[in-house]
């Protein structure tokens, strides 16, 4: 059965935070979590201002199919100390990160930088690894090929994908605000790839976001959310814009951007259940998260190819800790 990894909303990441919940994460979160009150017998203990962290999370999804792991470590310092909700939650921070799947090997660091509670600005560098399986890598002279599900399987089953590497640089924000239940937040997101193509290639297809993503460019994606926090319990609307920025080097002589690949546009419902949320704990924030959007606009899944009925649907399981 042909398994496309993938990155859950562009790379899952792990538990968005801020003020959300204690703690943000911009580069590569997508997933909220709530702010669960602390049962009266829980243990606790002092974290010092130098401490680690560490984030896990498993996730999956269809249109298109994907099944990844992701996860953090870092060493964090926290910049200052203030009882303020809108300052409290404020650290710098740096560590390995990892993107695991059936087809894709990700593995660099990171760095977080949260100055207050509403902002939080991160960049990792990674190495990439494609293991020549599940049809990827496949990689074009134009971003006019087509790339679709049906094409993509076509050219997997002749034989045209291989294995390579390469690099990908990742800068994002994170913007939040929350006033009583409500909470809105926008999570801007840069992906640089550099990878050893075939000769004559100028873009690959990127199951991770979803787009044909030129080779030396950039891609560009957003998350914004509206939530809902009641407990343990969130509830919420996530619209996402995802595309490619495309340069004239990226299309052969004599072709040039005739607007076969629209900026991807999605919308829909997404709900998350955080089991227990006490931070000073080893294995802490436990949530299950669901997420189902529909495609406004698609080269292929608003009905060339895949019905436009067909959401994109992503669940996920996800904890972190302080060892």
């Amino acid at each position: 059965m042909r398994q496309r990894s993938a990155g859950l909303l562009g790379g899952l990441g792990l538990l968005l935070g801020g003020l959300v919940s204690p703690e943000a994460r911009a580069q590569g979160s997508q997933v909220p979590a709530v702010t669960v009150p602390r049962r009266e017998d829980a243990p606790t203990r002092v974290i010092p201002r130098l401490h680690t962290v560490y984030r896990v999370g498993i996730a999956a999804r269809v249109n298109p199919t994907g099944l990844f792991t992701n996860l953090s470590f870092q060493l964090r310092y926290r910049l200052y100390d203030s009882a303020s909700p809108v300052l409290k939650d404020n650290f710098i921070g740096v560590g390995p990160v990892a993107f695991l799947s059936p087809a894709i090997l990700r593995g660099g660091l990171g760095v977080e930088f949260q100055p207050f509670s509403m902002l939080q600005l991160s960049a990792s560098y990674e190495g990439m690894r494609w293991l020549g399986n599940f049809n990827y890598l496949q990689s074009f002279p134009s971003p006019n090929a087509d790339a679709s599900d049906r094409r993509l399987a076509e050219l997997g089953a002749e034989g045209t994908n291989y294995a390579t590497s390469g690099s990908l640089l990742t800068l994002a924000a994170l913007l939040q605000f929350k006033l009583g239940p409500v909470a809105v937040r926008t999570n801007p997101r840069l992906f640089h790839f550099n990878m050893r193509l075939r000769e004559g290639d100028r873009v690959f297809y990127e199951p991770v976001v979803d787009v044909v993503a030129p080779n030396g460019g950039w891609v560009a994606t957003n998350d914004a959310d509206v939530l809902y926090l009641a407990g343990r319990l969130t509830l919420g609307l996530r619209y996402t814009a995802t595309g490619g920025l495309y340069r004239p080097q990226d299309y052969p002589a004599g072709e040039s951007d005739t607007g076969l690949n629209p900026t991807i546009h999605r919308v829909g419902p997404m709900i998350s259940y955080t089991f227990h949320d006490e931070p000073d704990r080893l294995f802490n924030a436990p949530t299950l998260v669901l997420i189902s959007q529909w495609f406004l606009s698609h080269r292929y899944r608003t009905g060339v190819e895949v019905s436009q009925a067909m959401p994109w649907v992503a669940i996920a399981f996800q904890f972190k800790g302080i060892p």
